[in-house]
């Protein structure tokens, strides 16, 4: 009898461990059966967000989270619920917009920049150099996971240098998986006339990548590409770095990006 009491225990308790994975319902009025984001509809970039978050330190159970204040998608974000093979993710973030709301990390030639493989035109770090600027996401395939679904591709973020084997400027490329949720599709009145104007798509989405992925462990001088080299003493140092960037733990290695998107078209 004590056995088959502990065997009934131990069946709940694993159960009650079991992760639902589950979809958050917008309000408002439900348009059955859209699930159909194309071209057609625009990022609604004001009530959307990519957020990061990582350890504070390897060693750290403190967090640090921030978000970019500046990201969008080209070309154009399409979801097709009916025929998944139609879905085309291309995300982009502009590393400098990074924000984690405080000044002396953030700011120009401040350190969280650094850490990301963003560089400068000037040896005052006032212009930043576009190449280094940009993180992707492209999607090659999205497929139906549980009540969500897995968006399977690949994340650029940071370039080669030459002593890596690879041209200078090289993206970093490396593939990752990006699960989401389709929250649903709802009409709204948008100007207070109590006519529905606007439809509106939710979409939340995660995915985690490993920065030592994706830059030099070895790198502790950050090499500097900008006109006169000869004032930055360190570039001397960082002659061989593999990459761009500095590492450093000071922000842990693996980083969560989520992301919550707004869609709408008109009426």
């Amino acid at each position: 009898m004590k056995k088959i009491l502990l065997l009934l225990v131990l069946v709940i308790s694993l159960n009650a461990c079991k992760k639902k994975d589950v979809v958050n319902e917008l309000v408002g009025t439900p348009v059955a059966g859209n699930g159909l984001v194309d071209v057609l509809w625009t990022l609604d970039k004001p009530h959307g967000s990519v957020c990061w978050e990582s350890n504070y330190l390897d060693y750290s159970v403190g967090k640090l989270t921030g978000r970019f204040n500046n990201y969008g998608f080209s070309p154009k974000f399409i979801f097709d619920e009916a025929n998944l093979s139609n879905c085309k993710i291309n995300a982009w973030v502009t590393l400098s917009s990074v924000d984690s709301g405080e000044p002396l990390r953030d700011a120009v030639g401040k350190c969280i920049r650094n850490y990301m493989g963003v560089t400068y035109l000037d040896t005052l770090k006032t212009i930043v150099n576009p190449a280094s600027d940009t993180a992707w996401f492209r999607s090659t395939t999205v497929v139906k996971s549980g009540t969500g679904y897995v968006a399977i591709g690949n994340f650029y973020f940071n370039r080669y240098r030459s002593p890596s084997g690879f041209p200078d400027g090289t993206p970093i490329s490396k593939p990752v998986n990006l699960y989401f949720n389709y929250n649903g599709t709802s009409d709204f009145d948008t100007d207070g006339d109590f006519i529905n104007d606007k439809y509106r798509a939710s979409f939340t989405g995660h995915f985690s990548f490993l920065r030592s992925n994706h830059m030099d462990v070895n790198a502790s001088i950050k090499y500097v590409p900008v006109p006169a080299l000869i004032d930055l003493p360190g570039n001397s140092i960082a002659a061989n770095n593999k990459t761009y960037g500095e590492w450093t733990t000071n922000i842990a290695d693996e980083m969560n990006f989520t992301l919550n998107l707004q869609f709408f078209r008109n009426h």
